[in-house]
């Protein structure tokens, strides 16, 4: 993790821009409407079952907020996102615009971001696996070339949407029940498809038959 020091920290956004600016976080926190969602976030490096995956609730500002505050020009087509730890990505300015939920985020559960997860500011783009969401930001250039992030020049993907996944995490022999002559063991998991929902759930023990599972109602 990269230590910052929130007290001397502010973020320039330069570039194609009516208006430069450089915010701290007393400024993004204080001059702008906060937004939260419930989010859920999912590393592309974890294979099926990972636990590089967890759901909190994060709070920030809408990019959109800033993009009114800075304007860009024209010919501007992306922002250039660059961290304290060396790391950089891009991220298109038409997806900015299409989805208000894309947020700088300073908070998880109401309390400031945790050091080994971005303090004090990190971005959140629905739908895209973490290396696609800088960390510990320390600067903002709207351009209008496009950069490929850190991980898209080692031959990562460049979209990296979140694939579908679901996973079997309890089969719960101890909660184990008899009902009309039968014996009835609980299982559960999760099934996760990034920003798209889940409509359906099967499940099949061996070559049975495939039966739907009950959803619980999802918390992001």
């Amino acid at each position: 993790p990269t230590v910052v020091d929130g007290a001397t920290w502010s973020l320039p956004i330069t570039g194609l821009v009516a208006n430069p600016i450089s915010l701290t976080i007393s400024d993004i926190r204080d001059n702008y409407e906060p937004i939260s969602h419930l989010v859920t976030l999912s590393c592309i490096s974890g294979r099926v079952g990972t636990d590089l995956i967890g759901t909190t609730r994060w709070t920030g500002v809408s990019v959109q907020d800033i993009l009114k505050t800075v304007q860009p020009g024209e010919n501007a087509r992306y922002l250039d996102i660059a961290s304290a730890d060396g790391f950089h990505e891009t991220v298109d300015l038409d997806l900015v615009r299409s989805d208000e939920r894309i947020m700088l985020c300073y908070a998880w559960d109401d309390r400031p971001l945790p050091i080994d997860h971005g303090f004090p500011l990190r971005i959140w783009i629905p739908d895209r696996f973490g290396m696609k969401q800088p960390r510990w930001i320390t600067s903002i250039e709207v351009t209008n070339d496009y950069r490929p992030g850190f991980w898209v020049k080692r031959g990562w993907d460049e979209v990296a949407q979140v694939q579908a996944t679901s996973v079997i995490d309890t089969v719960a022999v101890e909660s184990k029940y008899s009902a009309g002559g039968q014996t009835f063991i609980p299982v559960g998991g999760i099934a996760f498809t990034g920003a798209r929902g889940v409509s359906k759930v099967e499940v099949r023990v061996n070559s049975g038959p495939w039966e739907e599972a009950r959803l619980k109602q999802p918390l992001s």
